[in-house]
């Protein structure tokens, strides 16, 4: 299989409250460490947490808004969710933070078949065309919104 151009990054933030004693990426990791990790179902940061912490450290939610009010009552040590809902949703409740450092970071490209690289030539340049001229931009300010 061959990918396009990478065309967009994703990022996964940690939300915590101020007062967190997680104020790094490192913390999550350290020896001992049993945070209860609230993400979003069925995202990247609910994989990838799940791979990294396992399913009993992890606590699932239909919706970022729903980890994030878990969070703020008390019931997660923190959340890890995309960087732009994240922003938004400490923007929006008082007593919480962004740390630092970001969970991951991914880069979003298409696949195409090994074989087809006539496709993959036209998706490539089509895809530098529309970034050049700021259409995905707009489309994933249209499709990501910032959610509160």
């Amino acid at each position: 299989m061959n990918f396009s151009i990478t065309y967009a990054t994703g990022v996964q933030s940690i939300i915590v409250p101020e007062n967190s004693p997680i104020t790094c990426l490192d913390d999550l990791y350290a020896e001992g460490a049993s945070y209860k990790i609230g993400v979003q179902q069925g995202t990247t940061g609910d994989i990838y947490c799940t791979d990294d912490f396992g399913a009993d450290a992890v606590s699932q939610f239909l919706t970022g808004a729903d980890a994030v009010a878990a969070l703020v009552a008390g019931k997660l040590d923190c959340v890890i969710i995309d960087n732009n809902p994240a922003k938004a949703f400490v923007d929006a409740n008082e007593g919480l933070k962004l740390l630092d450092t970001d969970y991951s970071e991914e880069e979003y490209a298409i696949a195409i078949a090994l074989e087809n690289t006539e496709l993959l030539e036209k998706v490539n340049a089509a895809l530098e065309e529309l970034i050049e001229d700021g259409t995905i931009a707009a489309i994933i300010a249209k499709y990501i919104p910032v959610e509160e």
